[in-house]
């Protein structure tokens, strides 16, 4: 197949220099360009790659060049300067992105950072009480995060961000939300939909920067409104994050899993667990943004108590308290209260 495609090529480098027509340039160029990145790859190809084919929904063949340990690759362009530095909120645990980064000679430094944000200000909670793996789902355990969610909001009126593991769940979850809403509701709902134009992005955010009142996004965890975005002081007080993150199964995660599996038994967290906490530190990460700056984070999954996940915790988590439908009220009094 290499052979063909190195063929290929180089035919089609003589036809764009016999052909200077554009509308023959223009249709010939992306094909080129496509066949020339591919085999740049394929002259990375070894045993940190894993080559799988496949035939997509319209029964078109697929080859896959896929680098699932990409540390040598990114040695080889860090080697080229003489030094380099990788800074993040969320880079934990550092032995996980150590190993991917390239650096494996232990020679590399890790610096934690603590951070310079009163740990007052910031009220984490976690609840046993709800889960979001697939065989909880229903809509007794919907309810339960709707009555979480109803709680949180209505304690203290202002701007909230409700983070969800899909889409599918995230309109489950509204659906059995609109059953606590009344009449006399004044907070305004906004929910993120799949594959919104830049316009509608900057619409939703804009809304939390308006003085119309409390609102509340459900949003898609890992998608666009849980990191890079800064809403400070009163324009997001709260973040509540339904799930662990873990990416949903498929072909790549798989093939990820068994290749870490092989190499020290940490497919799984490699694959699945570690990705899936990156993405919930970034949606926590959304509610402290300053040294002014107070909020509440409620984790929804009993997983997140696990010696597993507790570990992956960043430093200022410590402090976390264990909550229930029954008292979560008290806890965020207790914390809204002590505003200065």
């Amino acid at each position: 197949f290499m052979i063909a495609l190195m063929n290929l090529q180089g035919e089609l480098e003589n036809v764009l220099e016999e052909n200077q027509d554009m509308d023959v340039q223009k249709e010939l160029l992306e094909c080129y360009f496509q066949v020339r990145t591919f085999l740049n790859i394929a002259d990375l190809v070894d045993e940190n790659y894993v080559v799988y084919t496949y035939h997509d929904e319209e029964q078109r063949f697929h080859i896959r060049l896929f680098c699932v340990n990409p540390a040598n690759n990114l040695q080889q362009c860090i080697c080229k300067g003489n030094s380099a530095v990788f800074f993040s909120a969320t880079l934990l645990p550092i032995s996980y992105y150590k190993r991917l980064l390239g650096s494996g000679d232990g020679q590399d430094y890790a610096i934690y950072i603590d951070s310079p944000f009163p740990e007052e200000n910031r009220k984490l909670l976690i609840s046993r009480e709800v889960s979001s793996r697939y065989k909880r789902r229903g809509y007794q355990e919907y309810q339960k995060f709707a009555s979480y969610i109803y709680c949180v909001v209505h304690k203290k009126p202002g701007n909230y961000m409700i983070f969800f593991p899909s889409y599918q769940m995230m309109e489950e979850v509204w659906k059995a939300y609109q059953e606590k809403i009344t009449e006399q509701e004044k907070t305004q709902y906004q929910m993120q939909n799949a594959g919104m134009s830049e316009q509608e992005k900057e619409e939703f955010l804009e809304r939390f920067n308006g003085e119309d009142g409390a609102v509340v996004g459900f949003c898609v965890m890992g998608g666009v409104f849980s990191e890079g975005i800064d809403l400070l002081g009163e324009k997001l007080i709260g973040a509540i994050i339904i799930g662990t993150g873990i990416p949903g199964i498929g072909v790549e995660r798989e093939i990820l899993m068994q290749y870490y599996d092989k190499e020290d038994g940490s497919g799984f967290d490699y694959a699945y667990r570690y990705p899936g906490m990156n993405k919930v530190l970034q949606a926590a990460g959304r509610v402290i943004r300053t040294d002014k700056d107070r909020g509440v984070i409620l984790l929804l999954d009993d997983r997140f108590l696990m010696y597993e996940y507790r570990q992956l915790f960043p430093r200022e988590w410590s402090s976390y308290q264990i909550c229930t439908l029954a008292d979560i009220e008290n806890h965020l009094e207790s914390f809204w209260e002590g505003e200065s």
